[in-house]
């Protein structure tokens, strides 16, 4: 799944393709995407300038089957074992590319 970051947010692209997972800023800079960040529920602002918080919710993509849910919880799993999932916060940390200098 890829996050990417547009003028009015975030969509969520490839959102079958549970094999990776990033943000791409679009070429924006660590403080436009704080900024886009800050505005949008989906995604909580910049802890360090190589990730964002993605939340759950988002990832899910409207679509509760039972499908999904297995591969978000696989992806939580996954995210929890190496200390990239927030339970409370209920998001998972995912590594921002195309970010300007």
């Amino acid at each position: 799944m890829i996050i990417t970051a547009n003028d009015n947010g975030f969509t969520l692209d490839e959102p079958d393709d549970f094999s990776r997972l990033h943000v791409d800023a679009g070429g924006r800079t660590t403080t436009e995407l704080t900024d886009l960040a800050t505005s949008n529920v989906e995604v909580v602002p910049i802890a360090d300038a190589e990730h964002l918080w993605i939340a759950i919710g988002f990832l899910r993509n409207g679509d509760s089957s039972e499908e999904r849910n297995q591969q978000i919880a696989r992806l939580v799993g996954y995210g929890e074992e190496h200390g990239w999932y927030d339970k409370e916060a209920d998001a998972i940390r995912a590594h921002i590319e195309n970010l300007a200098e």
